[in-house]
């Protein structure tokens, strides 16, 4: 069984990630359909308890719009697909077995077509898109049934479905960089049949296993993967399938895988090199210099004004005229100035 937990980080990209317990019997899992309401279109059913009449509208039409990555995929969806509503904690954990943990919400049983999916009703704090879940969920469901019955490692099926779910967040790339950087990625054969359990080290296998799926779309063109995905089906071995199709082993896969890996996300090592301390301590200078000599053309500029305002303050209002010279000045002046031209002494 595969199913999904709540992710307890708030991001603007959160990722969302699954964890695997023990297989279940298809008796054990299976929940008594007769107990539900149910609607459908095509090849979905959604079944539902009285309160849960709107979600499960919403679901039947993600479900019915739903389409796997990449392109070439999105023509197949499911053969059949049946969606459980659960309205209580405790009828989730009988039909889970009772090996989800508290804070899981949707669940995928594998060999079956059936979601099941906690009603948001009996979610405390719901902080994933409802819709990313479902696809999730659905699309565990449609790998099954496209690859017929053939053995899906654990590691592709969680990576496949974080990948056509679009579950990848800035926060994840983050987190897988500083495990490539400090050399803590796992091999593709822990990751075959089960996680680890410690809740860490299993969000990094889901990451990982995002990384490897993602690796395999980008380096493979469409007519090499559905080759593989064809002899995939024919053998049911993921490795016989790489053999006859790609001309790889797994364990060629995951060299390349590695080599990419490193290129792609361990940028981070570059944050603990000498040459980038250097390159920020010259940015660091330059960003100083600049706001210091913005803020010195401020201080001129101010200074200029005020120089500007004192100078006009000097200056008469009105139109300009000459001051008059004093009054006896000029009478005295005009006198001397008469006086010769009146005549001799008498």
């Amino acid at each position: 069984m595969l199913f999904i937990r709540k992710y307890a980080v708030v991001m603007l990209l959160a990722g969302l990630f699954a964890f695997m317990p023990a297989s279940l019997s298809r008796a054990q899992s299976l929940p008594n359909a007769e107990n539900y309401l149910a609607i459908g279109r095509g090849v979905v059913t959604v079944y539902y308890r009285a309160g849960d009449a709107k979600v499960a509208r919403d679901y039947l039409d993600w479900a019915v719009a739903y389409r796997p990555r990449p392109d070439w995929l999105s023509a197949h969806t499911p053969i059949s697909l049946s969606i459980y509503i659960v309205p209580t904690q405790s009828e989730f954990i009988a039909l889970s077995g009772g090996m989800l943990p508290e804070w899981g919400v949707a669940c995928a049983i594998t060999g079956t077509d059936v979601v099941i999916v906690r009603s948001p009703r009996i979610v405390e704090l719901w902080r994933e898109d409802p819709r990313e879940i479902l696809n999730h969920e659905i699309t565990h469901i449609f790998l099954d049934q496209y690859l017929e019955g053939a053995r899906v490692p654990r590691w592709f099926h969680e990576g496949y479905a974080l990948y056509a779910s679009r579950m990848w967040g800035l926060e994840s790339f983050l987190r897988f960089s500083v495990a490539i950087l400090g050399g803590r990625a796992f091999s593709l054969h822990s990751l075959d049949s089960g996680f680890p359990e410690n809740e860490e080290r299993a969000e990094l296998a889901y990451i990982q296993s995002y990384t490897v799926v993602e690796f395999m779309f980008e380096h493979w063109d469409e007519s090499q993967m559905q080759l593989l995905f064809a002899r995939w089906r024919a053998t049911g071995e993921l490795d016989t399938a790489l053999r006859t199709s790609l001309g790889l082993t797994l364990s060629r896969l995951e060299d390349k895988w590695r080599q990419w890996a490193g290129v792609r996300y361990g940028w981070l090592k570059l944050l603990t090199s000498a040459t980038l301390m250097w390159i920020l301590a010259a940015l660091l200078f330059l960003v100083v210099f600049a706001r210091r000599r913005a803020r010195n053309r401020r201080k001129l500029d101010e200074m200029r004004r005020s120089e500007s305002r004192l100078i006009e303050s000097n200056i008469p209002a009105g139109p300009y005229r000459p001051e008059a010279p004093p009054a006896g000045r000029h009478s005295g002046a005009e006198k001397d100035e008469q006086g010769p031209r009146g005549g001799g002494v008498a």
